[in-house]
């Protein structure tokens, strides 16, 4: 439970996103080229359309993790044996209800986007897919509390790197036939999902083992005290569909199939920052339950100081490099756009990545609300987010021509604000602690951000990039030269202590 898992859990979960870049790298040049920006932008389409099923199932499953493992640290196992069996017969129904649902979507998806004749097979075959995919991961979730409860987040970093190698192995394989369908992705997904869920059953066994499956223990008062704590956590799920999860929606819808694509391949690369964020917050997770169920304050308060400044040292480098070298990247990653399509792209993702840089920072204290269950405040915040970035996005469309812009200016001064404001105060204030205490923390590792922009574009204009190998070179020694300034930057006192003892140990010559 201490600090050296806690490290192989970041390492581990690090390498699995950095894997996934990797797949998204190689497989998006290659699918747009084949089928054009159109067809790619159902891929993301699909995944963020099932993904609005995850209000329902936040509502039973977000809280559960937190709930078992507060009855394992008190060694009431037969509490969370109720616990998990209530959930497992819950996630049964909801798969039946969802799979139903899947079922009327496909029939008439048509009817619900903007859809070329010439695709609508494919996307009919794609949503499918997607559904089922959904489904079999929803049926296996709650498998994977075992890692949680055990603070075994690495196995689901190892978990997740074989999942994205089977992908990509099944993605290559079926880019080897002569016809190529963008449902393809979804296929290998679904492969991915049932590996996943196997998985996810035997790390159960393994390192759960005194938990028996047994319906018979399954309790709807249970469900409902899950439900009760969980309904927050849905909320907040619907505000981030409201912030993020309609934009390929409303695109699709306002602006047409063309500029829901562009949409698509822009956000590619800052929704796997975002990935990655969401990844390794939860990972400080089990040690804050276990500080604040042991009543160790002055312990937890300095844990979520530390984490502040990890998330930081982890994420600010890569976003400023992102940012600084994006029109190299797009310009060698998508060979098929025109200079003015790069542009576009290079423009949107700038955009939206910038909200990584305050969302990093802050989300290790975003799970304290999770860690002593009070949850009201940051939904209604988060649903307002929502609601006025709806507001925001449709304004700006109807009275100005900032056309595909919008989507992304306004949720990200929305919610970058949002980080700021709100979720540095709102930790202090439940942990009851000075409202600056975890600000002053923030803003350190904030500014450092001006410092790598000037930093990695000092780094570019060394390197002339004409190819693959100039690029990476290039994104490398930023990459490193970065990271050692980010050290001494962040951890500035123990920066000072290392370099004391090792000029210490160097002797003048005599």
């Amino acid at each position: 439970m201490g600090k050296k898992q806690t490290n192989k859990n970041i390492v581990i979960n690090i390498a699995a996103f950095v894997i996934q870049l990797v797949i998204g790298l190689y497989t998006a040049p290659i699918l747009i080229k084949s089928l054009g920006t159109e067809s790619y932008g159902f891929i993301g389409l699909a995944n963020d359309f099932v993904n609005y099923l995850t209000i329902i199932t936040a509502v039973f499953n977000s809280v559960a993790s937190r709930f078992i493992a507060l009855e394992f640290s008190k060694n009431n196992i037969e509490r969370a044996e109720r616990y998990f069996n209530s959930l497992l017969a819950t996630n049964i129904v909801l798969a039946t209800c969802f799979g139903l649902f899947g079922l009327g979507t496909v029939v008439y998806i048509d009817r619900i986007f903007d859809v070329p004749a010439y695709l609508i097979t494919d996307v009919r075959v794609t949503f499918a897919i997607t559904f089922i995919t959904f489904i079999v991961g929803v049926m296996s979730s709650i498998f994977n509390t075992a890692a949680f409860v055990k603070n075994r987040l690495d196995i689901q970093g190892y978990r997740n790197i074989l999942q994205y190698v089977i992908r990509l192995s099944c993605i290559i394989g079926l880019l080897t036939l002569s016809q190529l369908h963008i449902y393809y992705v979804s296929i290998a997904s679904l492969v991915a999902a049932i590996v996943v869920a196997i998985i996810n059953v035997d790390v159960k066994r393994k390192y759960m083992p005194e938990v028996k499956i047994s319906f018979e223990k399954a309790s709807f008062s249970d469900v409902r005290v899950l439900a009760s704590a969980g309904i927050w956590l849905a909320i907040t799920n619907l505000s981030a569909i409201l912030m993020r999860g309609l934009d390929l929606v409303v695109a699709n819808k306002f602006l047409g199939a063309y500029d829901m694509g562009l949409l698509s391949v822009a956000r590619t690369f800052p929704n796997s920052f975002t990935s990655a964020v969401a990844t390794l917050a939860p990972i400080f997770t089990p040690v804050f339950i276990r500080l604040w169920a042991q009543g160790k304050n002055v312990e937890l308060n300095e844990a979520i100081r530390s984490s502040i400044k990890t998330m930081g040292l982890i994420m600010i480098v890569p976003v400023s490099g992102f940012i600084v070298f994006s029109q190299d990247f797009y310009s060698l990653w998508q060979k098929s756009y025109s200079p003015a399509e790069i542009k576009i792209i290079c423009v949107l993702s700038t955009i939206t990545v910038m909200q990584c840089y305050f969302n990093s920072t802050t989300a290790t204290m975003a799970q304290t609300s999770v860690v002593v269950n009070k949850l009201k405040l940051p939904v209604f915040v988060s649903f307002g987010c929502g609601i006025l970035n709806l507001i925001v996005v449709f304004s700006l469309l109807k009275y100005t021509n900032l056309g595909i812009y919008s989507i992304v200016i306004s949720s990200s001064v929305i919610m970058i604000t949002r980080y700021i404001l709100f979720n540095s105060y709102y930790a202090a204030y439940i942990l009851k602690q000075s409202v600056l205490s975890f600000f002053k923390t923030c803003l350190y590792t904030w500014m450092t951000i001006p410092i790598q922009i000037v930093l990695m574009m000092s780094c570019r204009r060394m390197f002339n990039i004409h190819n693959w190998a100039s690029f990476l070179i290039s994104v490398a020694f930023a990459g490193v030269f970065g990271y050692i300034v980010e050290l001494i930057l962040i951890e500035r006192r123990n920066s000072l202590v290392l370099i004391k003892k090792i000029l210490g140990k160097v002797k003048p010559a005599n």
